[in-house]
């Protein structure tokens, strides 16, 4: 069974998305890979895949839901479970390897960027693109 603290934090949380989401008038996201349109539903998990916050706004990813975390310009973005468990292929522009976002956790989200925390190559940690994958 989960504590308190757990279930508090997991609506705040879920109050979070929601209110992000409604100031930017959406009530789907789309997948930052490949640009699919995900439902948001109400209760966890909220969406078919996972979510995560990036302190950037990526330019070449359109779908984008800005929104404030701890007084700090954030933007909120989306990757479906396709993308995510390898149905789709995602390789790095540059290497040509492919992204596995297998290991993370759907239906949650994460306060970092997942697409550039694990650079596939030393390109990709200097790229000013960030994120240079594709389908």
């Amino acid at each position: 069974m989960e504590d308190d603290a757990q279930v508090g934090q997991g609506e705040d949380l879920r109050k979070f998305i929601l209110a992000a989401l409604s100031a930017s008038h959406r009530n789907v996201v789309n997948c930052a890979l490949c640009h699919r349109a995900l439902p948001v539903f109400e209760q966890f998990p909220l969406v078919d895949g996972t979510l995560f916050l990036s302190p950037s706004r990526h330019d070449e990813i359109e779908y984008d839901v800005p929104c404030h975390l701890q007084g700090r310009l954030m933007h909120l973005y989306a990757v479906c479970v396709d993308c995510l468990e390898g149905v789709h292929k995602i390789i790095c522009i540059k290497c040509k390897s492919r992204w596995d976002g297998s290991w993370h956790q759907l239906g949650t989200m994460y306060t970092y960027d997942i697409l550039a925390a694990s650079p596939c190559c030393q390109v990709r940690i200097f790229c000013a693109q960030r994120i240079p994958l594709s389908l």
